[in-house]
């Protein structure tokens, strides 16, 4: 991570800000001047008002579209207030001065209506998570009470419900067709000041793989985002949501410019998900994703974008379906992949038992696979360590700096390895090609297209390799297979 801290933009407690106050625009008739031509070339015209300077045509349309945003979204936004009891016998003694008097520890955020008949409210998760007590102020001051429905802490996103009457829900729009360059809105509670609005830019979209949720594909704008907006919506200037607010990056806690949204797409998914079952069900493809670069794409004769798959779980649909290592996804239903973010979204983001087209480059072809996805396993893969125990340097090491052995019959039974191939990495030569991708303990099964059956062959392989064009690795670590690509730098 940068030096940027991302901070979830739940409030605990309130800031005093300094506020900017906005120029009202004189009223009164106005008369029309002649167009004039600037000195790129572009014809505008411009009204001269009676107490006030010219007015560009198309400002006041796009004023009044910002305005009709507010209008639109106002109502349906809420402030969210919760509680946590805190226990200060469990804090550092030098902290308990400053804990809450009286042991409940009150926290600030917001939410937007999405169903006014049931009077469901999404929101994020740490907006809720630990709570005792929840409040909703509406837009009209109304306080109510409120339940969670469901939380999903892999998202960020959370449901609660409110019984009221007379609430308004906000329209959603999909997040796919949200672009860089356009204008947004951010509403919601910053610093507790309910009824806030600040404007801005999509920055970037398919912000993902920050640490910010486990299933990240985030709208990234650089219109404010405070502390309290947290679960408050990100708008386009029809008032409509396109994104959840949830994270800043920023050292000191306030906006730098730098905030993220949750999609609307994936938010709606996994709304419906926790009013339906109260927890989210996420499919499951059943493979080790690889990252897809030019020069691995150019190794198996692919051009473009695309998911490498690393390694198939054989007990998994997609091995069922027939994918195996080497194949590259390049879309889902008809939605092309950009890299392994969109996938693993693409795949979460349907329930176990829905049946999905894949589209895979195979030797220079592409096929069309069906399948019918998983459960998601509930307990993560383990994290496979390089060992770094103390092992003798050799004395010279090949140009591509990797010793090699053969598997002992003791070592092929621990790592389980197929009797007929692979060859041990006993150590990488420092400075070397393989250095930072490959690692002493694991077993090289390809070098290239090539089987390995043995040390031996697999050197001779290596050393006949163009190591300028590249030579495609295919190693196993851990039982999970990877490939990697050694090629000398320019």
């Amino acid at each position: 991570m940068s030096s940027s801290a991302f901070r979830s933009t739940g409030l605990l407690g309130l800031a005093v800000i300094s506020m900017l106050v906005g120029c009202a625009r004189a009223n009164g008739s106005a008369t029309v001047s002649p167009a004039r031509t600037l000195s790129h070339g572009v014809v505008a015209s411009h009204r001269v008002g009676p107490d006030g300077p010219p007015e560009v045509a198309g400002v006041h349309e796009l004023e009044r579209a910002f305005e009709n945003a507010a209008t639109t979204i106002g109502p349906s936004v809420v402030s969210i207030t919760s509680e946590r009891e805190v226990d200060k016998s469990e804090m550092p003694a030098f902290l308990r001065p400053f804990g809450p008097p009286d042991g409940t520890m009150r926290g600030l955020g917001s939410g937007v209506i999405l169903d006014a008949t049931k009077g469901y409210i999404l929101t994020n998760n740490h907006v809720v998570d630990g709570a005792t007590a929840l409040r909703v102020r509406l837009h009209d001051d109304r306080e109510i009470t409120a339940e969670v429905i469901g939380a999903d802490p892999k998202t960020d996103l959370a449901v609660i419900r409110i019984d009221a009457t007379g609430l308004v829900a906000a329209t959603t729009a999909s997040s796919e067709q949200v672009r860089v360059g356009q204008w947004v809105m951010a509403a919601g509670s910053p610093f507790g000041l309910t009824k806030s609005v600040s404007a801005g830019i999509v920055s970037a979209v398919g912000r993902g793989g920050m640490g910010i949720a486990d299933y990240g594909d985030f709208i990234q704008t650089d219109a404010a985002v405070n502390q309290g907006n947290s679960g408050g919506p990100l708008i386009d200037l029809r008032g409509r949501v396109i994104g959840i607010n949830t994270a800043i990056a920023s050292q000191t806690g306030g906006s730098n410019g730098v905030g993220f949204a949750i999609p609307s797409d994936i938010a709606k998914v996994v709304m419906t998900q926790l009013i339906e079952h109260g927890a989210v069900e996420r499919g499951w493809l059943g493979i080790v994703m690889g990252k897809l670069t030019p020069e691995l794409a150019a190794s198996f004769g692919h051009s473009g974008e695309g998911v490498l798959v690393d390694d198939v779980d054989p007990k998994g649909p997609a091995a069922a379906a027939g994918l195996r290592a080497g194949d590259i996804i390049t879309a889902i239903d008809g939605k092309p992949l950009r890299d392994m973010v969109a996938l693993r979204n693409g795949v979460a983001q349907r329930r176990p038992g829905t049946t999905v087209e894949l589209a895979v480059a195979r030797g220079g072809a592409i096929r069309k696979v069906a399948l019918e996805l998983g459960v998601l396993p509930g307990q993560d893969p383990p994290k496979h360590k390089r060992k770094t125990a103390t092992r003798p340097k050799p004395a010279a090491a090949p140009s591509h700096g990797l010793l090699l052995s053969d598997p002992t019959d003791a070592m092929r039974a621990r790592r389980n390895l197929d009797m007929r191939k692979g060859a041990v990495v006993t150590d990488v030569a420092p400075r070397s090609l393989a250095i930072g991708d490959v690692a002493p303990g694991d077993v090289v099964v390809e070098v290239g297209d090539q089987a390995v059956k043995s040390a031996a062959q697999a050197g001779k392989l290596l050393e006949k390799a163009d190591l300028d064009a590249g030579i495609r690795l295919r190693i196993e670590r851990g039982g999970i297979g990877h490939y990697v690509l050694l090629r000398r730098g320019p």
